[in-house]
């Protein structure tokens, strides 16, 4: 009953929300080339963490993803001599191709491994997507409380000094494969993300949209975003360990993102 009193209401704001995206790709903006973040990972972070760069071949025949201290030369195929990309041909074929990655693998001395990506948009500024529609296509389920057939990240705060917390969404996922001894097993994943633009953070897709979509309709400028993502495993289905972790790394990995100091959003 009051979910249905609240609906004229919802309604009207959905309509101000296409109205104002509608004005906003629609008038003549300034795009603007500058990245809230730096497209540059370090090969080490504090606590031991050891960074390899990922690479991918565009080769049907050889699909693979290739870890750089595997290879000779870092943008070579060993196998083929063909080139090697930041991006999956998957990513390549669905998105813009000005889109920029920047992938890597960060294992620590425990083995623990923690995965890392920044994705830039390009001129056109469809190349990033919600979240969900990317790990379901890669044949994740995400397990996070569901509102009206909507995926409601978690929100964590991530403390940094000098500054509010860094607000960062996460999903848990989970998915089914065959191990090398042919059983079946689960992986219990976590895939934690936040979206910067010029002088904005905030864990939400919506909002980047909003940000997106008011720069363009009063400022006449279209800014680039980037969608930074720390992704790792759980121990399990029921442990939220993971959590400490996230915190931690993030506070290890934000400096060596930063542009100029960000203002939360």
């Amino acid at each position: 009953m009051q979910i249905r009193a609240f609906t004229p209401y919802l309604i009207l704001i959905g309509l101000m929300i296409i109205a104002a995206l509608a004005l906003a790709f629609t008038v003549d903006v300034t795009l603007s080339d500058k990245a809230g973040v730096r497209m540059k990972l370090p090969a080490a972070l504090d606590g031991g963490w050891l960074g390899d760069e990922l690479r991918y071949s565009h080769n049907a025949e050889n699909p693979k993803q290739y870890q750089v201290s595997q290879l000779e030369l870092p943008n070579i195929d060993p196998v083929t001599g063909d080139k090697l990309f930041t991006m999956s041909l998957a990513e390549y074929d669905a998105l813009p191709h000005d889109t920029e990655f920047l992938k890597s693998i960060y294992t620590n001395e425990a083995a623990a491994q923690v995965f890392v990506s920044i994705v830039l948009s390009g001129r056109e500024r469809d190349s990033i997507h919600r979240p969900e529609r990317c790990l379901v296509g890669q044949g994740s389920t995400i397990v996070n409380q569901h509102f009206w057939n909507v995926v409601m990240p978690q929100i964590i705060e991530v403390p940094l000094e000098g500054r509010e917390p860094l607000k960062v969404a996460v999903l848990e996922t989970i998915r089914n494969y065959r191990g090398a001894d042919g059983e079946r097993k689960v992986y219990y994943g976590y895939y934690a993300y936040w979206f910067v633009g010029q002088g904005r953070e905030t864990p939400s897709h919506y909002m980047r949209m909003l940000w997106l979509a008011w720069d363009r309709v009063v400022n006449s400028i279209s800014h680039k975003w980037a969608y930074v993502v720390v992704a790792g495993d759980r121990t399990d289905e029921k442990s939220n360990a993971y959590e400490q972790q996230i915190i931690e790394f993030v506070q290890k990995l934000y400096p060596h993102l930063l542009v100029n100091q960000q203002n939360g959003g």
